[in-house]
């Protein structure tokens, strides 16, 4: 090949990547990065508009992985690192039936972001799936929530946390007797204090439940609730883990192994009831057949349908009685944007405030030019911004 030939190609190669990149930026600029969309009633989208500065401005998303499968699985590994523990107080909260949890508390360290006596907020964090107060997203959460001088309390599920399992019994997304318990325990210790629950994945499922079921007390004990990726309807949700191949191979087999593998932990306390096989439950390889060989029997459901039944809450939401900031992502393989009450958070009266990414899939919302590990990406910048809101007009909220 001559040398003008040679050129000729690089040239070519050249001009082809550059009009590639080209190309690849301006659909990250114009498709991958937008503006959330707030469905709410006029009143909750007045105040976000007026009050939360980052839901007018655009979303980046990581430019090297956008795709919702991507932010999810980075969201772990991009924000604070395994090795770095938070210094939380420890609480065991002793069950009514004998079971324990622990519940972890951090207080604000700069004393210039803490609010004086009643004007101090307190967080109530129930996380998702498997995690506890020490997983990554949880602490980063945390320390957002302590940034604008708030109290952080976070739930660590039974079993979690490194909390022995006293009692044959978990958890799931549709039981809330033991955050009842929890949250008359921390009205007791903070009796005056606002109180703000978020909740994530599963956490925030379980906070739906308790609001819907229990709207009067709910009021009576939150001033609002955020939820950040909660699946709404949890048939949709499995249908879409479900779908080959990226979701079912990896996404449902990762999270189905950490339940397994919690169920191997406690199997000598668990094994002492009987409503179970569990060859079985060990062997499940979805979601779907783990909540079909442990859960749905463990908590009296007829089949796994009777309880993602139940745990929908996407047509129920009319019955929260508090203000309710949710952040959802279309791109969410748990929960396609396609389930998300958009509707049911328009109607007037509603207390539900949807705020829609297109990308962050499942608590990623990850951020930034650099694939580096940090503290606070779009998530906690939008947690942050709504809890300044609320500390400094609450007034605007009140129903």
């Amino acid at each position: 090949m001559s040398t003008a030939e040679a050129e000729s190609n690089n040239f070519v190669l050249w001009t082809s990547a550059a009009s590639s990149l080209t190309l690849l930026s301006l659909y990250y600029v114009f498709n991958v990065a937008q503006k959330p969309k707030i469905y709410a009633s006029n009143k909750l989208k007045a105040f976000l508009i007026e009050h939360v500065p980052i839901l007018n401005e655009k979303y980046w998303p990581t430019w090297y992985n956008w795709e919702g499968r991507l932010q999810s699985l980075m969201g772990l590994f991009q924000r604070i690192s395994d090795s770095q523990l938070l210094p939380y107080t420890r609480e065991i909260v002793t069950l009514h039936d004998g079971g324990e949890l622990a519940l972890d508390c951090l207080e604000p360290t700069d004393p210039r972001t803490t609010a004086e006596n009643d004007d101090r907020l307190i967080i109530f964090l129930l996380p998702g799936l498997t995690s506890c107060s020490q997983t990554s997203y949880v602490k980063s959460l945390v320390l957002a929530v302590t940034k604008v001088g708030a109290t952080a309390y976070v739930l660590n599920n039974r079993g979690l946390g490194g909390v022995a399992l006293k009692t044959p019994r978990t958890y799931c997304a549709t039981k809330y007797e033991d955050v009842m318990e929890v949250i008359a325990h921390l009205k007791q210790k903070h009796p005056k204090e606002k109180m703000i629950a978020i909740g994530t994945s599963l956490g925030g499922m379980v906070l739906s439940q308790y609001l819907i079921g229990h709207p009067v007390e709910a009021k009576e004990n939150f001033f609002a609730a955020m939820m950040i990726s909660i699946c709404w309807d949890p048939l949709a949700g499995t249908r879409s883990l479900e779908t080959p191949f990226v979701n079912k191979y990896i996404v449902n087999y990762t999270l189905t192994s950490n339940l397994t593998e919690l169920a191997v932990k406690h199997r000598d306390v668990l094994q002492r009831r009987d409503c179970w096989d569990f060859d079985k439950v060990l062997s499940s390889k979805t979601l779907r057949e783990f909540d079909t060989n442990f859960t749905a029997p463990q908590f009296g459901y007829a089949d796994v349908l009777d309880y993602y039944k139940d745990g929908m809450v996407a047509k129920r939401v009319h019955h929260f009685s508090i203000p309710v900031f949710a952040l959802n992502a279309v791109d969410d393989p748990l929960i396609p944007g396609d389930y998300l009450p958009m509707k049911e958070a328009e109607l007037e009266g509603s207390n539900l405030a949807l705020i829609v990414t297109e990308r962050g899939g499942h608590l990623g919302f990850l951020e930034g030019v650099l694939p580096v590990k940090k503290p606070f990406h779009y998530m906690e910048r939008v947690v942050m911004d709504i809890l300044v809101a609320v500390q400094s007009h609450g007034d605007d909220l009140k129903i």
